[in-house]
Parts: structure tokens; C-alpha cells; sequence
């Protein structure tokens, strides 16, 4: 009889093995935040670089009002203030210092020496207020000629004295007067030369007839939250996605939202759609991204929540009264980077309240909630006020609130026993397979056959050449 001790299969082995670790990890994964592997299969790159970028998108106001004196021909002289011309449009920090990129046509107001056609307009308006009631029972166009006639006399020539107030709006409500340290206006298409070529060699450009729509503003503050400018627009790509933010005045003065929310910036999502060159012959980047009225000078950001351009100019019905979404157009960043040096400023995107709030926004969406209030509330200790932080803050904190800590230990000990078990069983199937190669396969071990006696026979004669057997005496 023969009896083989066969060693198990390999097959075998590892499925025995396989099983064991394959539950320690499942019992690992069951250890974890259930919120928190949700949040992993979620695409939260977008929502994560909006965050950071939010609190350094300023909402910039510009006002110009008059004092006016006016003379209707009869009756004492009056005193008039007419309604303040006002405009608003986006702008974003550059340098923790304060200094602020914008487009040169939302500051165009303020900044240009326009002083006779602002007086001219307010004279106007002055007159129609002051001197308007007299006249109420002319017919119209009588009316309208007789006013043009009193703001044209002599003795209200120089009655008019203007007032500019240029201010940065944070989102914490923090107001800032500004003045501007770069500029350059506007494309104007009557002034664009001929078949939208660059001047002939030799003559020279005003760098505030450049057309390049770039202002740099400086506010008196330091440890401001900041953006990061890309290196360049050069490898932009077809399709890339980009969102840009701002304050758009459909928004700004919705009738049916409160202020209270009024400085917070809006964003749209869009894509770039085309690069397009200008009447200057100067490259724009073309976007289906939503901008209008107001988000004039708001950051344009790749996914990384780099500025890759400015929004400037949108595309509208013949009127110019409707604006025609899909078909907008940004500046690249190159621009901005050059008018900075222009002032020898380099942009800066570290700071002490950016560390902080990055700090805190990273940790969040990793999960690590308690990791994330020490930054936030380290930032809010440089600047408090800011919506976003405030909101983020909450959410963290709650999040903690419901996540005790001995349920916290238990995550940290299940996403170790799972990367554990994980690696023992790649460790195994490893040296399984190694060994497999190197040992042959083990020989059949034979038993012998026991003794066995049978009966009693007595001894026959002795063969050739073997003695007798004999008794003892």
C-alpha cells in the first residue's frame, strides 16, 4: 500500500489567505467616514480653487458728483446737486499690499481728464432740475430748446465743481479709497488704426492710448488674500475649462435679493472657445463663460485657480442694449503682468492670510475638519468678515460635532488596518509566487509494509552449506 502527503494547492493557499485579508480590509473601509469616500468619488477641484480665490475678488465703485451753481434768469442764483453719476465693475489683489488689477474702462471715469464733458453733463442736469418746473407748461420741445439756452449763457459758465471718489469694496464690507498707478483705456474703434494694423514703425504709442483696458489700483492695507497669476496665456487650450468671477450689476442690484449678500462676487463656469486678435492687433481669449455689465475687470481662472485672463468686453445686440451671452471676450494675463512692471511691482500670491486660509480649505476636503478650523480660525484672526470663511467654518465645525472622538480614532485605525491588510496581502501573493518557482515539488513519501509473522513452521532441512541447527545439551 502506498500513501502519498500531498501539500495543499497553491490555488488553495492564496484564496485561504486572500480571504482572511480581504475581510480585514473590508472591516477597515467599514471604520471610515462614509461622508468623507463620498466626497472622494466627487469631482471637488473646481469647488475647492473658487474657495480660495473668492475673498481676494473686489467690487470697485466709482462716483462722480457736482455742486452746481445755476442761474434760470430770474430770481436769486440756486444751489444744485444732481443725482451722482455712479458705476461699479470687479477688480482683483495682486499683491498682499494692496495693489489691484482692474480694466482701465471702469476706472475711465475717475482717472481721465474729462473735466469739461463731466461738467457740461452736470450743467445740464442742474439746469433741467433748477429751472425745469418754470417751464412745465411749454410744449417740449420749446422746453427742451430753453434749457439749452440757460445752460449756455455766460453766467453759468464755470459754476460747476465736481467731486471723484474712486473705492475698493472687500467682501468683508471693508471700503478703501484707491488711486491708480497704471492705466491704459479702452479699445475706441474710431480711433483704432486703419485695417486694424499696429502703428508704422517709429511712431511711438502713449502707454495710455494703448488700448489695452489694464489698470493697476493701490489701496493702504497689507496681509490681504491674493490671487496667483499664470506664467503666461501661451498654453492655453481650445476647450479648456476656466470660471470667471465678478460682480456682475444684474446681479448687484437684483431687486429681489438682499444687500446683505451684495458684496459677495458671482462665478460662471465656461470654456475657452477661441482666440481671437483685436482691432490692435493684440491677441483676446473668447469664452462661452456668462459675463455682462459689471464683471468688466474680474479675474478669468484656469482650474488651478491661476488668472489666465481679464474680462473686457462682451458681445451685444446692434442697440447695445442686450447682451449677447456665449460670444465674450478676455485680456490675457501677459497684460497685466506687464503693466505691473511698468510700476516695478512683482504680483505676489503668498501671504500670511493666504497660508492660513489655503491651509484650511485643503484640509477640509481631505476630511480633516479639526485640522481645518485651527487655519480658518487663524485667518479670521488676520481678517475677519469674509462670508466664504465664515460659511466653511460653520460647516467644519459641525462636521466635528457630529464625529466624536473615539469615532475619530476609529477612522484613523480603520484606514490603517486597511492599508495593512492591503500591503500583507500583496506581500503574500508576492512571495507565494516566488516561492512556486524556486521549490520543486516535494516526492511521494513511501510507508513500508509492516511485519507480518505467519504460523510456525518448523525448520526443513539445511541447505547446501548451512549447519544443522542443534539442540542445547
Amino acid at each position: 500500500m502506498r500513501i502519498l502527503l500531498a501539500y495543499p494547492s497553491l490555488q488553495h493557499r492564496l484564496f485561504r489567505t486572500g480571504r482572511l485579508t480581504l475581510g480585514l480590509v473590508f472591516l477597515g473601509l467599514g471604520w471610515l467616514p462614509q461622508d468623507g469616500m463620498a466626497a472622494g468619488g466627487q469631482d471637488v477641484q473646481l469647488e475647492t480653487s473658487i474657495l480660495l480665490v473668492k475673498p481676494a475678488v473686489v467690487l470697485l465703485s466709482i462716483e462722480v458728483a457736482a455742486d452746481v451753481t445755476v442761474n434760470c434768469g430770474t430770481g436769486p442764483a440756486q444751489r444744485v446737486q444732481p443725482d451722482p453719476i455712479y458705476e461699479t465693475g470687479s477688480g482683483f489683489i495682486i499683491h498682499p499690499d494692496g495693489f489691484i488689477a482692474t480694466n482701465g474702462h471702469v476706472v475711465q471715469r475717475f482717472y481721465e481728464m474729462n473735466q469739461t464733458q463731466l461738467s457740461k453733463e452736470f450743467l445740464e442736469k442742474a439746469v433741467a432740475q433748477a429751472c425745469g418746473p418754470a417751464l412745465a407748461k411749454v410744449p417740449d420741445r420749446d422746453r427742451t430748446e430753453r434749457l439749452r439756452a440757460i445752460a449756455a449763457e455766460p453766467v453759468n459758465r464755470g459754476k460747476v465743481q465736481l467731486f471723484k471718489r474712486l473705492q475698493v469694496h472687500l467682501s468683508t464690507g471693508e471700503i478703501y479709497a484707491a488711486e491708480v498707478k497704471a492705466y491704459s483705456p479702452a479699445i475706441k474703434p474710431e480711433e483704432a488704426p486703419p485695417g486694424g494694423t499696429r502703428a508704422s514703425a517709429g511712431t511711438a504709442v502713449e502707454p495710455e492710448r494703448s488700448g489695452k483696458d489694464v489698470a493697476i489700483l493701490k489701496i493702504d492695507t497689507h496681509d490681504l488674500p491674493t490671487v496667483r497669476l499664470a506664467t503666461g496665456s501661451a498654453t492655453l487650450k481650445l476647450g479648456e475649462s476656466i470660471f470667471v468671477l465678478g460682480y456682475p450689476g444684474v446681479v448687484l442690484n437684483h431687486d429681489f435679493l438682499s444687500q446683505k449678500s451684495q458684496l459677495e462676487a458671482s462665478v460662471t463656469v465656461g470654456r475657452v472657445s477661441g482666440f481671437k486678435i483685436d482691432l490692435t492687433n493684440r491677441r483676446v481669449i473668447q469664452t462661452d463663460a456668462s459675463i455682462t455689465w459689471g464683471n468688466s475687470g474680474g479675474p478669468a481662472f484656469n482650474l488651478q485657480g491661476e488668472v489666465i485672463g481679464v474680462a473686457t468686453f462682451i458681445s451685444t445686440t446692434f442697440e447695445g442694449d442686450q447682451a449677447i451671452q456665449g460670444f465674450n471676450f478676455l485680456i490675457p494675463v501677459d497684460s497685466i503682468r506687464e503693466f505691473a512692471r511698468q510700476i516695478s511691482l512683482v504680483p505676489e500670491a503668498d501671504s500670511l492670510f493666504m497660508r492660513e486660509w489655503s491651509q484650511g480649505v485643503t484640509a477640509y476636503f481631505a476630511g480633516e475638519y479639526r485640522r481645518s478650523l485651527a487655519h480658518t480660525d487663524a485667518a479670521i484672526q488676520i481678517m475677519a468678515g469674509f462670508p466664504d470663511i465664515d460659511r466653511l467654518r460653520a460647516d467644519a465645525q459641525m462636521q466635528v460635532d457630529k464625529s466624536p472622538r473615539f469615532t475619530r480614532f476609529g477612522n484613523k485605525v480603520g484606514l490603517g488596518l486597511a492599508v495593512v491588510a492591503t500591503a500583507a496581502l500583496l506581500a503574500i501573493g508576492i512571495r507565494t509566487l516566488r516561492n512556486r518557482r524556486s521549490r520543486q515539488t516535494p516526492p511521494a513519501i513511501r510507508r513500508r509494509r509492516p511485519f507480518r509473522r505467519g504460523p510456525f513452521r518448523r525448520p526443513g532441512p539445511p541447505r547446501a552449506g548451512q549447519s544443522k541447527p542443534r539442540l542445547p545439551m
